[in-house]
């Protein structure tokens, strides 16, 4: 049978070797990345570290200053204020599409790289889906067929109390306007991130970590291992009870 050419080609979904630790504000994903990086290179693996995209430069970081000054002036606005976060949920959000684009286009020699990458889609896809559902940005069909596909996808959470702690020891200003704002409503992010959870905690694709029930250097070892034994590729679905197989790890239905 010959193919339709009206269906256009299907496109393969990029697969990258390496650990994405995702996680809404405090959640600890920046502190894991260093010490698994620091881990990796230990061992002797060249990798790579990156945080929010897999690419830099040119057009995906002109998106990203975009998209976070639409919260320069968002000092006294409410957090569920929908201007704002459609403006900004557009913008990165075609920002991670570009990006994946431009990952899949990288050789072969440098996607061999282990890649340790701080934050990526999920989180975002999390604001689009309880912030601006009618928007449907970043969609389930591009979830599926382009949303680069790590060795090992992890999704931090913590117990609130816990989250509070961490921002409360934070020194100096936010990275961003972004990151204010959220610092301002953190009670919020809590929210999203029960909500977050439970999304997720059935996909065969994730693992869900708390970080607050080890140490840093426990948890790091912990992901580790999973990535070491993970022998699961791009798109492979079959495994199952990720979510049970760790005392770190907690049920979405969790109190």
């Amino acid at each position: 049978m010959n193919p339709d050419p009206s269906r256009g080609t299907i496109a393969q979904r990029p697969f990258i070797s390496g650990i994405l630790l995702d996680g809404h504000e405090c959640s600890g994903k920046t502190s894991l990345a260093r010490l698994i990086t620091a881990e990796l290179r230990a061992r002797g693996h060249e990798v790579t570290q990156s945080h929010g995209t897999l690419t830099k430069g040119g057009l995906v970081d002109a998106m990203l200053s975009e998209a976070v000054a639409v919260f320069d002036d968002a000092t006294d606005r409410p957090f569920r204020d929908l201007g704002l976060w459609r403006r900004f949920n557009s913008m990165r959000s075609a920002q991670l599409i570009v990006d994946a684009e431009l990952a899949a286009q990288q050789r072969p020699s440098e996607q061999e790289v282990v890649r340790v990458q701080d934050r990526y889609w999920l989180t975002q896809q999390s604001f689009n889906t309880f912030l601006t559902p009618g928007e449907c940005y970043l969609a389930p069909e591009w979830i599926r067929a382009r949303a680069p596909r790590f060795t090992v996808q992890i999704y931090l959470t913590c117990a609130p109390a816990a989250r509070r702690e961490r921002m409360a020891a934070r020194e100096g200003p936010a990275k961003h306007a972004v990151n204010a704002f959220l610092r301002r409503h953190l009670d919020e992010i809590v929210r999203l991130d029960e909500l977050t959870t439970r999304q997720i905690v059935d996909d065969p694709e994730w693992t869900v970590l708390c970080s607050d029930r080890s140490t840093a250097p426990e948890l790091a070892a912990h992901v580790l291992e999973l990535f070491d034994n993970d022998s699961r590729t791009a798109g492979d679905a079959t495994t199952s009870g990720r979510v049970l197989t760790h005392p770190t790890v907690r049920k979405a239905t969790a109190s």
